[in-house]
């Protein structure tokens, strides 16, 4: 159960209307899923359901076993770095004071920074970019701090919700690449939200697509371009 994320008939209702319904699948160890589907199909809801961010309506999550209903789960959500689609990084902080963000207080301005670094060049950023404000920062530039702030406490689950976001074909690939190389290289499980799904197709294992607020079709990338249906051939 380590490493694995379970979702077991998720729904989720806002002012009475039903945004998720019985939704169920799971995120296997070290795997790298992508959600997919139409504009306002549920697919960030789901994600922000694993964080803890929206309130299930019924159903059950569990992430490396322990149930969102456990009063451990607050110790569990440690385990889960995050990256927003607009990114959220604080205008006011330097891009190493965004990274090190969890860390602020209680390590020494030195060592933060020459911890930043090493995050960064996760991401494919230097050290000269680590005194620098979110405003001095390109678009990609600006994801790849966010998904080093995600990492940054060594997670065992890296939740993406749509990384790629208004970025061209070029930096795109790149964003999904260094997803591929954490996954491998840190043995992280991935679960991601991508609207670029011939992108996505490209670097992911595994696919949950998502309609209705249901589950419309989940397995492997080679089944998703095998047999799709008329609705997974519109999205690619």
């Amino acid at each position: 159960m380590h490493n694995t994320i379970f979702l077991n008939n998720v729904n989720v209702d806002f002012e009475q209307k039903q945004i998720l319904s019985k939704i169920s699948f799971d995120v296997s160890p070290n795997k790298s899923v992508c959600l997919i589907g139409k504009g306002l199909s549920g697919k960030s809801t789901i994600l922000k359901s694993i964080a803890g961010l929206v309130k299930i309506s019924s159903g059950d999550i569990k992430i490396g076993g322990i149930s969102i209903k456990d009063k451990n789960i607050v110790n569990v959500y440690e385990t889960l770095g995050m990256v927003f689609e607009k990114d959220a990084l604080f205008d006011s902080l330097k891009v190493w004071e965004n990274v090190m963000f969890k860390s602020l207080s209680k390590k020494k301005k030195s060592d933060l920074i020459l911890e930043s670094i090493t995050f960064l060049q996760m991401v494919g950023l230097s050290d000269r970019d680590a005194n620098l404000f979110p405003s001095e920062l390109s678009g990609g530039m600006k994801k790849r701090v966010a998904i080093a702030r995600a990492i940054s406490h060594h997670p065992s689950f890296l939740l993406l919700d749509e990384p790629t976001a208004g970025l061209d074909p070029i930096k795109t690939n790149m964003i999904f690449d260094i997803i591929k190389k954490l996954n491998k290289e840190l043995q992280i499980t991935v679960l991601a939200v991508s609207s670029d799904v011939k992108g996505a197709v490209k670097y992911f294992e595994e696919f949950v697509v998502i309609d209705k607020s249901g589950v419309h079709w989940k397995g492997k990338k080679s089944s998703l371009l095998k047999k799709p249906t008329k609705l997974i051939k519109d999205l690619l």
